[in-house]
């Protein structure tokens, strides 16, 4: 899915930014999935709420079946600010974590 991929990208480019390259591969995937899953879902809840309920119902059956492409295709056509939610929350997401870690 193409949200997924931006997202797990920024995540890897968080990781080198913190200085956690240090650590196995292994545990950086595993932050590394952690962080995405976190700012995906934090996306979705931005979105669902510039959704119809029709739409709502129909995007969260589409990600519990497995076909985000799909979802993501409508998020693209149903929120036209979904590029400018996306780069938010990774943004806010990103100054959260360089926060906490000082």
């Amino acid at each position: 899915m193409i949200t997924k991929e931006k997202i797990t990208i920024h995540c890897k480019d968080l990781i080198k930014e913190l200085s956690l390259d240090y650590l196995s591969l292994e545990k950086q995937e595993e932050i590394i999935n952690e962080m995405s899953e976190v700012v995906y879902d934090r996306i979705l809840l931005r979105v669902l709420g510039k959704l119809t309920e029709e739409d709502s119902i129909k995007l969260t059956k589409l990600i519990d079946d497995g076909k985000e492409l799909e979802a993501t295709d409508i998020l693209f056509k149903k929120v036209s600010d979904f590029d400018s939610i996306l780069k938010r929350e990774m943004l806010d997401f990103q100054h959260e974590i360089i926060q906490a870690v000082k």
